[in-house]
C-alpha cells in the first residue's frame, strides 16, 4: 500500500472512474455562477497591467463549462484538471489542457488571475494553504483568484452524484480569511448562496503581500 496516498487520491480516482455518471448528474453553471464567473472576469480586466482581456488559469476545469464562460467574456483560459479522463474530453474537443494537480507546487505562470470553481475544497486545510500560495507565486502584482467552497465546518465524504467516494472540506468565512491574508490575497468580496442542496462561499481576492 502507497502510504502517501491521501483524500485526494481517492476523489481523483473516483472522478476518473465515474465521469459518465458526473456528466450525467451535473448541470452547465447556474446562474448564480454565471454572475460570479461575470465579476471575476470583469475584476481580471481591471488590472492595472492590462490593456484587455487577461490570462488565467483555470484549476479543475471539469467539463469546461466555466471555462467556456469566461471566454465568451474575454478572457484566454488555460484549462486544466487532475483527472486525467476529464483531460482527454477536453481536449478531444479541440482545447489544450493540462494534468495539473491543486496539490502541484508549480502551476506555471505568470497568470493574470486562477480560478477554481468547487475544486479547492477537495483540499484538506494544509494542502488548501499551500495551493493558495502557489496559486498567488503564479500571478502577478495585480493577480486575482476565484475560487467556490462548500460552507460549513470540518471535512466529509460523499457519494453524491457519482455512487463513489469524494472528500470535502467545509469553510467558514472567517477562517477563509485569516488563510487568504497568510497566502498573500487581499480579500475583495465573499459571498453566501443556498445552493441546490448545500450552502457556498464564492470568493474573489486580489494579489496582496506574502506573509513569510
Amino acid at each position: 500500500m502507497n502510504q502517501n496516498r491521501d483524500n485526494c487520491d481517492t476523489t481523483i480516482e473516483s472522478y476518473d472512474a465515474g465521469i459518465e455518471d458526473y456528466l450525467a448528474n451535473t448541470r452547465p453553471p447556474s446562474e448564480s455562477v454565471r454572475r460570479f464567473l461575470g465579476r471575476f472576469a470583469a475584476l481580471v480586466t481591471s488590472g492595472a497591467a492590462l490593456v484587455a482581456g487577461g490570462h488565467v488559469l483555470e484549476l479543475g476545469s471539469g467539463p469546461g463549462w466555466d471555462a467556456d464562460c469566461l471566454e465568451s467574456r474575454g478572457l484566454t483560459v488555460q484549462r486544466s484538471d487532475a483527472t486525467p479522463r476529464f483531460v482527454e474530453r477536453l481536449r478531444a474537443r479541440g482545447y489544450q489542457a493540462w494534468i495539473l494537480d491543486a496539490r502541484d507546487t508549480d502551476f506555471g505562470g505568470p497568470y493574470d488571475g486562477v480560478f477554481a470553481d468547487a475544486v479547492l475544497l477537495h483540499l484538506d486545510r494544509l494542502q488548501f494553504e499551500r495551493a493558495l500560495r502557489t496559486a498567488r507565486t503564479a500571478t502577478g502584482p495585480d493577480g486575482v483568484l476565484g475560487i467556490t467552497l462548500k460552507e460549513g465546518d470540518s471535512a466529509a465524504w460523499s457519494t453524491a452524484k457519482l455512487g463513489r467516494p469524494r472528500h470535502f472540506t467545509y469553510w467558514r468565512e472567517a477562517e477563509l480569511g485569516d488563510v487568504l491574508t497568510r497566502t498573500g490575497w487581499t480579500t475583495e468580496t465573499v459571498e453566501h448562496f443556498a445552493g441546490r442542496s448545500e450552502p457556498w462561499l464564492f470568493v474573489l481576492a486580489r494579489a496582496g503581500t506574502r506573509s513569510p
